[in-house]
């Protein structure tokens, strides 16, 4: 089985390491100085999951058309170059080929559908903190690693049992969804939820808990996802709230997401995902009247 890892930031980079180390027909879509570095030294990876190791993929490009056509794409790229992406990924996609999704977002499929190649577009969601440390270098400090991927209409084609086969034997905690657009939008309450109180306080985990009022914060924001989420026709397990607040409650002090660390770092919001993931939210409010 051909698995393409297209972008290998944080989320591509644990999920492309993991995969080269144990599938050998593994490839990497990667540009710029992440590539240079990969190409050089290989990419090294130090995760409270796998431990610490420096692996090659079968090949590593920047050309799609040098990697060829694949039986899997993941893409884990920013929510803002996903227009790019599906194009970018033409020449490795045919009609069989799998293209799951693994960047934040929710049903991320909606977005893709009118610009991805013919292929089985499913939708998929990770949990993990990981991220590109510099050039050919990825970080993990958590040991929370899963990943969820299925059809949102409810099939299962017997493809998706094999991919997560081949995931599971990698190490990467992978299950095939029988109701994904639950499972999306449930990440999606803690991804986004997360990200607004980060940029609230200005600051990670740790931060946000000094407030002795955070909770109150936090509970309001998370009831409106869940509100929106119901008016989209999607209805979150009775106790979604109250794991997406106990998994707050034990994340590391430093703990803090991509779209914070971006934005905290100085980079202009246009190039953050800040549209595609709080102002998607912001607009499905104002769709839906919540």
């Amino acid at each position: 089985m051909k698995i393409a890892v297209f972008g290998i930031g944080g989320v591509g980079g644990i999920v492309g390491g993991a995969l080269a180390k144990d599938h050998p027909d593994t490839y990497f879509y990667v540009r710029g100085d992440n590539l240079d570095a990969i190409r050089r030294n290989g990419l090294k990876v130090e995760s409270a999951v796998f431990g610490d190791f420096t692996v090659r993929p079968k090949l590593a490009s920047d050309k799609a058309s040098e990697l060829g056509a694949m039986d899997v794409v993941f893409v884990s790229c920013k929510g803002y170059g996903l227009k790019a992406a599906c194009e970018a990924i033409s020449p490795m996609v045919r009609p069989d080929t799998v293209v799951i999704p693994l960047l934040n977002g929710v049903v991320v499929s909606d977005l893709m559908e009118p610009l991805a190649p013919p292929c089985i577009l499913a939708d998929g969601t990770i949990r993990v903190f990981s991220r590109l440390e510099k050039p050919g270098h990825i970080v993990q400090s958590t040991e929370m690693c899963s990943i969820v991927f299925g059809m949102k209409d409810g099939s299962r084609p017997a493809v998706l049992d094999r991919i997560a086969a081949v995931l599971n034997k990698a190490g990467l905690k992978t299950t095939v969804s029988e109701n994904i657009l639950v499972d999306s939008w449930s990440k999606y309450v803690m991804m986004c939820g997360n990200s607004v109180l980060f940029c609230y306080y200005d600051g990670p985990a740790g931060k946000v808990r000094e407030d002795p009022q955070y909770q109150k914060v936090f509970d309001a924001v998370t009831g409106e996802l869940i509100a929106v989420a119901a008016a989209k026709g999607v209805v979150l397990p009775a106790e979604t709230a109250e794991k997406v607040a106990a998994a707050f409650s034990n994340f590391p002090p430093d703990a803090m997401s991509s779209l914070y660390r971006d934005l905290s770092g100085g980079k202009p919001a246009r190039e953050t995902e800040l549209d595609h993931i709080i102002g998607r939210m912001v607009e499905m409010g104002r769709q839906t009247g919540v």
